[in-house]
């Protein structure tokens, strides 16, 4: 049985223009690391978050080992973590070292269930 949790496709077409102009903006500046495009990135993230700061990341598994990393996580500690997610979650901690604890989840909010 196929669960569908994420439309791709219909999310870029929501977007495409604004995509798409980005994508052509930084392939004729030729700059793809660290460029203007990140700088106004992280900017625009932070101020959406509300936070002083946000920093891009290569991807979305090294953005959870930093955030590991930066919480202090280290070799042998436990990881309360859940199962319903991508397994680069579980993958990040081990890749510290650290002990991932799953925790079922609420069917109700698909979060980890907290009675447990």
């Amino acid at each position: 049985m196929n669960i569908p949790l994420l439309d791709l496709k219909q999310q870029y077409q929501s977007i495409k223009t604004e995509i798409d102009e980005a994508i052509h903006k930084v392939l004729d500046d030729q700059n793809f690391i660290m460029g203007q495009q990140v700088l106004d990135f992280e900017n625009e993230a932070a101020e959406y978050a509300g936070t002083e700061f946000a920093y891009g990341c290569a991807s979305g598994s090294d953005a959870l080992l930093l955030a590991l990393m930066s919480a202090g996580v280290c070799m042998e500690d436990y990881v309360i973590t859940t199962p319903f997610t991508f397994f680069a979650t579980g993958g990040a901690i081990a890749r510290l070292g650290a002990i991932p604890i799953f925790i079922d989840i609420d069917p109700r909010s698909y979060n980890m269930d907290t009675e447990q």
